[in-house]
């Protein structure tokens, strides 16, 4: 894999609100993913992992700092599919497809390659109600995918799937990520869900959200989250976001 920079985010400040009702959602947060590579950020809810995810997405800017994607298209997947039920599958491809300004002559081998690539080949004229959830997931992954996006951001996919199929989109998207070289940050509260996918973990602290600790996940693939490297992985993980946690809470409280 390339061993240049796909997104760089310089010392990104994020506040909402005005007139006393000021939040930080983000203080200070810098961050740098090579090309290729698979990010988890790690943190509890309210730490600024969706927030961050939005900015490096362009759906909202920074009060401070500066979020660089340098030229790569970007796609977003969230945790629900947001399809649209008045749509087949294609259509929802489609949909994604006409918005990325692909001509309408080549939407329907596009469609086609994207099913086969999330193996959903002969799901083309179902509607989305037709579908279990990891179907639907792996539906909103094909329209990820339509935008020929290079850096793939997902913010917590998985987290309302049963875990036998959340293992199964598991391994999808490692497949594709493996196949297609392309660069994802994946968010989730799940330590275990972190150690199992990702190359780094970066590990976020609330109140405000910063990161605190950056992990590199040196485990051999394929991987699986009953592995017993995977579980040793997520224990030492849980203990740095306890540690972490600790001194954010005497922090805050010495201020």
């Amino acid at each position: 894999m390339s061993a240049g920079v796909a997104l760089t985010v310089e010392n990104v400040t994020k506040v909402f609100g005005g007139h006393g009702q000021r939040t930080t959602a983000l203080s200070q947060v810098s961050l740098k993913v090579a090309d290729g590579d698979f990010v988890c950020l790690l943190g509890r809810s309210g730490c600024g992992k969706s927030t961050l995810l939005s900015l490096l997405a362009g759906l909202t800017q920074p009060t401070s700092g500066s979020v660089d994607t340098h030229g790569h298209r970007v796609g977003m997947m969230f945790q629900d599919a947001n399809l649209f039920p008045w749509l087949t599958v294609s259509g929802n491809i489609e949909l994604a497809l006409r918005l990325s300004g692909v001509p309408r002559q080549s939407w329907r081998d596009r469609v086609a390659e994207l099913l086969e690539i999330v193996q959903l080949p002969q799901a083309g004229d179902k509607r989305p109600h037709e579908l279990s959830g990891g179907m639907r997931q792996r539906v909103a992954l094909a329209r990820s995918l339509a935008q020929d996006c290079r850096i793939l951001l997902m913010d917590e996919p998985f987290a309302a799937l049963d875990a036998i199929t959340r293992d199964g989109m598991h391994e999808h998207i490692e497949r594709i990520w493996i196949e297609r070289g392309i660069t994802v940050v994946f968010v989730t509260h799940n330590v275990r869900e972190a150690a199992r996918l990702s190359n780094r973990v970066v590990v976020m602290s609330p109140s405000p959200g910063r990161i605190v600790d950056d992990v590199a996940i040196a485990l051999p693939r394929p991987r699986r989250m009953e592995d017993a490297a995977v579980a040793e992985q997520s224990g030492i993980l849980h203990q740095l976001m306890d540690l972490h946690d600790t001194a954010s809470a005497l922090e805050r409280l010495a201020s």
